[in-house]
């Protein structure tokens, strides 16, 4: 199960500053997990062993909502965390129906989950007819990053702060994501235990085991909670591998989907390499405004270190600019012919057949000197979290948030074990230690609205670079400045005007 941010940090990195990225006090919950077999100290002075399993409180009152309906607006282009309709003997399926009727029966209510058809970048619009109409259509509202943003600033969602029974503190919720998405006094967008399509969409790095004792490498995750994971280091390893192994012997050694490489590398990744320095596209400065950030030695330094081997042919294949299948990286990696293979976690579990033991790694830091590691998740499938701005009274938001809190509780006992021990742990990962570069990575996640919104054309922009093999990134940032600033401004605007009402 996902430890918690203070333990799980406290253990891998040892290092204090990393238990949140600004500097806020933890709720009990999070504060009180120990270790299995460890122990506290009673106020007796007895010792008594601390089971970091044990269910804590919901802190929800018991509660009967008359059989009311409570529905859920699912975005058709992001992961579907209610599709189970039936127990199976599949473990992510039967989490996701247990989790549903636990709460039905808890809250006498009905929960219905309605798919929506939409472009990725077009989910507000049904939502927005709703909206618009006060019908009220759906309460809880599951859209990709892209279009949970452009329902933000179309005042379609509803500031979390304000509802009744809704606890964002809670170890349930991912407190990362509410620090950082939150505008002055409100937050609009969350995820945390409720979804494993945050995790499935979280960059990350996987390395092929039996290559790396066969090129003498170190042991990557001593390194990594050491904080030696540097990108400087990782290229030195990537690099080893001998350079044209023309492994199909066809004479030819440019981007060959059949030979074997250092690195297959997934273009979304420059953006994760990016927020993985300590660096964001934007952010959401003390007054509530979003901020251009994405500038300075450091941005351009983090995109030459790394594109000095991603630009290396020799060491990189970069099969995605080459009119291979989607899934090829994951074909050549399973298939032995990678160290390295650069993408997120949902890519797990085509491995599992895989003949080679591999492990699982965070993106890189930018030096020694980074207090922490930054794992962000890749725009086009990362989902948000938010509740539809419905003309309720407060008698049904007091139910609303109630359910919303209860289904995000029981899945910190249902669906993320499902997920993340029986999917992940048990069968994918083969090490205990890549466990752990889980816990670590998920438990380390930053939020990016620079990327989300699309910013000054700027994602694109640094992986159109990226695929051109161009390194003029200064000039790119500044192509585009005016353009984000602007868009910035008015986003800002029409968000703190939500604010104000």
């Amino acid at each position: 199960m996902k430890k918690t941010i203070a333990l799980l940090l406290a253990l891998l990195m040892t290092v204090g500053t990393l238990i949140s990225c600004s500097e806020t006090t933890n709720t009990d919950e999070t504060t009180s997990s120990t270790p299995s077999g460890t122990t506290e100290t009673t106020p007796s002075g007895e010792e008594e062993t601390v089971d970091p399993d044990a269910r804590l409180d919901s802190g929800l009152d018991e509660a009967n909502w008359g059989g009311a309906t409570y529905n859920i607006f699912i975005h058709n282009t992001i992961t579907n965390d209610w599709e189970a309709e039936e127990i199976t003997g599949e473990p992510i399926n039967d989490a996701e129906y247990e989790r549903m009727i636990a709460v039905q029966d808890k809250g006498n209510c009905v929960i219905e989950p309605i798919i929506v058809a939409a472009d990725n970048r077009a989910g507000q619009k049904p939502l927005q007819t709703s909206v618009q109409a006060g019908t009220g259509d759906y309460d809880l509202v599951c859209l990709s990053a892209y279009s949970s943003c452009n329902a933000l600033v179309a005042a379609l969602l509803m500031n979390l702060y304000e509802i009744p029974n809704l606890d964002l503190t809670k170890p349930w919720w991912d407190q990362y994501c509410t620090q950082e998405c939150t505008f002055k006094n409100a937050v609009y967008q969350m995820t945390g235990d409720i979804s494993i399509g945050d995790n499935r969409a979280t960059f990350c790095y996987y390395f092929n085991k039996n290559m790396a004792a066969q090129y003498n490498m170190p042991n990557f995750y001593d390194m990594v909670n050491a904080n030696t994971w540097t990108i400087d280091n990782f290229r030195e390893f990537a690099e080893a591998v001998d350079a044209n192994l023309d492994f199909d012997q066809d004479g030819n050694h440019l981007n060959d989907p059949d030979d074997l490489y250092g690195i297959y590398i997934w273009d979304d990744i420059m953006m994760g390499i990016v927020n993985a320095s300590g660096i964001k596209c934007c952010t959401i400065n003390e007054n509530g405004e979003l901020e251009l950030t994405l500038y300075g030695e450091r941005f351009i330094e983090a995109f030459n270190k790394f594109t000095a081997y991603a630009y290396n042919q020799d060491v990189t294949c970069a099969y995605q600019r080459n009119g291979y299948a989607a899934d090829y990286g994951q074909i050549a990696f399973r298939e032995g012919r990678a160290l390295f293979f650069l993408q997120n976690i949902g890519a797990a579990t085509s491995f599992r057949d895989m003949e080679d033991d591999f492990g699982i790694l965070p993106l890189p830091l930018f030096d020694e000197n980074q207090e922490r590691y930054y794992n962000s998740a890749a725009s086009w499938s990362l989902s948000l979290y938010s509740l539809a701005k419905n003309p309720y009274s407060d008698e049904d938001w007091a139910r609303v948030g109630w359910i919303t809190e209860m289904l995000a509780y029981e899945s910190k006992y249902s669906l993320t074990p499902a997920y993340y021990e029986q999917t992940l742990q048990n069968k994918v990962s083969r090490d205990e230690d890549s466990a752990r570069m889980l816990d670590l990575i998920l438990a380390s996640r930053t939020y990016d609205f620079g990327w989300y919104f699309e910013i000054g054309q700027y994602n694109e922009g640094v992986m159109n670079l990226l695929r051109a093999y161009k390194t003029d990134v200064a000039s790119m940032v500044k192509m585009y400045e005016k353009m984000a600033n602007k868009e910035l401004k008015k986003y800002s605007e029409k968000i703190l005007a939500q604010i104000d009402e």
